[in-house]
């Protein structure tokens, strides 16, 4: 939007000027073309979707189009820039040229190829595409002959549209005319624009720059899908290709299927299963504590006096004292406990749509069984593609910094817990029944800016802070009606590195915890099992009464045949705890970085096998190839 604004401005001032603004809005508007050919193109999914969710896929993918349309002006605005320096006009004229006849080229082939594989793929073209260029003559049976021709005709067809349209407006123009009198004010302002391009490169000026979950707006993915401008989508999985499928291949992938489905492994139903709610339909508050960990909740022997409330709500719930956090990131937790899918050492699910969109979670179970749900974040929901991720989860009510005043966004990553506790605490008073809320906390996030003076380490401060807040929403909510038939689940996202000196691979770097609360509550339990947070949505599914077998990586920790085990993972590495002790593994130097106990020869074969399957079921699903 600031390139906009500039550009109607000094658009008629400078010749150069309107030269690099004319490439650059010439960009925007063949992006947009493609979104009415997109969905011309697949008109069985689009025909039912009314004219307003034209306009909104055009409008929500704008400013995906206006960043790829700055990368592709990039190029042409420093051979202006440099021919503002002087020199034979025609050189530079056929320098932008040969770059557009590239450019377009390489643009049709991934519209054109995206416009067909959307129909087999069900998401949009991305690095995937590579699997299947290195076998062409595989990739070429998988259409008909006269679909090969018809690519190749309308890719040459678009591309030459696009030539045609590009040297007409931008190359005719920089071959004819005077130099201009204004050189020295015109270098100015193109330096400035060419400035602008990289804000527009990176979609604004806020935390999270340009993802595809940013244009994500519908529960109906199609839609979605729609809004994403394919060569975003085609550069933006490229940077996150990781090639896990071939690097971590430890074993034979039989043997590590045998191992991976016996630590899984669902026993049967058990009428000894203990039942820790009064009620199989309660409300749901989901609450995720941004990094809080076993090292400052003094239950769990961590600092004291930093979480008192929770201490004292400890007592009156059922408390998972011995919960490994899946990973070290929000996006990543979030997957974890939503999803009760494990996290990656090297990537992010949130960030691969074409992987999360396959994932089951506890929204989208709850919303099959009558319930409504919300997710609420002080923060930029736009931020590791958390958005994308919740909308393909079904959770369409979502509330985020923007939604909040500007007066109340006090801190780096938006509103703090105080004000968005108490707007918890509104929604509550006035929801539809049953729902499930989840909320993840900020404060306790770095720069750990906060409105409370109690430690003088930072990060215990914001985490005291958060604590007082919760505290405080727990004594409200409990005076509430709704409270006799609540469940209030209070898990973190993920453990922080605290104190300074804990191994960032180490499980005291993932140790945390899970909090059940409320007058849904039969009454109050220590557990003491060592499990997984991927764990905790098995767990509360199963004591509803509902099936989990959509979560195959979640496992019922209150089962008395469960085996007990916690898988994590870090930066190209794991570490696997067990009753008999824990093992780190380092990836790279392809070592046991860490060990304690028996049998851990064992333990790192599992850890091996886990990570393989888990990589490999990321891998199969995102070339899987919808009916």
């Amino acid at each position: 939007m600031i390139v906009t604004f500039v550009s109607i401005t000094i658009f008629v001032l400078m010749k150069k000027v309107k030269i690099l603004l004319s490439c650059y809005f010439v960009f925007i508007v063949l992006f947009l073309v493609q979104k009415p050919i997109f969905l011309l193109y697949h008109w069985k999914q689009s025909v039912t979707e009314g004219f307003f969710a034209y306009l909104q896929t055009m409008g929500h993918g704008l400013s995906m189009d206006m960043s790829v349309a700055a990368y592709c002006t990039l190029i042409p605005s420093i051979i202006l820039l440099i021919s503002l320096m002087g020199g034979y006009r025609g050189i530079y004229a056929m320098i932008l040229k040969l770059y557009f006849a590239v450019v377009s080229l390489l643009v049709s082939v991934i519209f054109i190829s995206d416009l067909e594989l959307y129909a087999h793929w069900g998401f949009r073209i991305d690095a995937t595409i590579f699997t299947y260029v290195v076998q062409p003559k595989e990739a070429a049976a998988s259409l008909p002959f006269y679909m090969v021709i018809v690519m190749v005709f309308a890719v040459l067809l678009w591309s030459f549209f696009q030539y045609g349209v590009l040297s007409r407006l931008v190359v005719k123009p920089l071959q004819k005319g005077a130099k201009s009198a204004k050189r020295a004010m015109e270098w100015g302002v193109m330096m400035v624009l060419f400035g602008l391009l990289f804000v527009a490169i990176r979609g604004g000026v806020t935390v999270s720059t340009m993802n595809v979950g940013r244009v994500y707006f519908s529960e109906k993915m199609f839609l979605n899908h729609a809004a994403i401008n394919p060569c975003f989508n085609m550069l933006s999985s490229m940077t996150k290709s990781t090639g896990g499928e071939e690097r971590y291949r430890f074993m034979e992938e039989q043997q590590a299927r045998l191992i991976v489905a016996k630590m899984l492994h669902k026993p049967a139903t058990s009428d000894s299963i203990p039942s820790l709610l009064n009620t199989s339909n309660p409300n749901i508050i989901l609450i995720l504590l941004e990094g809080f960990g076993a090292a400052v909740v003094e239950p769990l022997g961590g600092a004291p006096d930093v979480t008192p409330h929770l201490a004292q709500w400890a007592q009156e719930g059922v408390f998972f004292r011995n919960m490994y956090a899946g990973s070290f990131r929000t996006d990543r937790g979030l997957v974890c406990v939503l999803s009760g899918y494990p996290a990656q050492s090297t990537l992010s699910i949130t960030k691969h749509p074409c992987k999360s969109q396959t994932l089951s979670s506890i929204p989208i179970i709850l919303k099959k069984n009558g319930y409504h749900t919300s997710f609420l974040y002080g923060g930029d929901l736009n931020f590791a593609y958390m958005k994308s991720y919740l909308v393909t989860q079904g959770v369409v009510d979502l509330t985020q910094d923007v939604d909040f005043p500007i007066r109340e966004r006090l801190s780096k990553w938006g509103v703090p817990d105080h004000i968005t506790f108490d707007h918890l605490f509104d929604q509550i008073r006035s929801a539809q029944e049953p729902f499930c809320k989840i909320f993840l906390t900020l404060s306790s996030h770095e720069p750990f800016e906060v409105p409370f003076n109690k430690f003088e380490d930072p990060y215990l401060n914001s985490v005291a802070y958060t604590d007082s807040c919760l505290g405080a929403f727990l004594d409200k909510l409990k005076q509430l009606p709704q409270w006799e038939n609540t469940l209030v689940v209070i898990i973190p996202d993920h453990d922080m590195k605290y104190p300074a000196d804990i191994r960032y691979d180490a499980p005291e770097r993932h140790d945390i915890f899970s909090l059940w609360l409320g007058g849904a509550v039969r009454q109050p339990l220590i557990v003491d099992k060592i499990c997984s947070q991927i764990d905790m949505a098995a767990t509360l599914l199963n004591q509803l009464g509902i099936d989990y077998s959509a979560l195959p990586y979640s496992r019922d920790i209150m089962h008395p045949n469960m085996e007990e085990f916690a898988f994590y993972a870090f930066p190209n590495g794991f570490g696997i705890i067990s009753t008999q002790g824990f093992v780190v593994y380092d990836c790279d130097s392809k070592r046991v970085s860490l060990w304690e106990g028996t049998n851990t020869d064992l333990l790192l074969t599992k850890g091996k096998a886990y990570l393989q399957c888990s990589y490999n079921d990321i891998v199969k699903n995102s070339l899987k190839q919808s009916p």
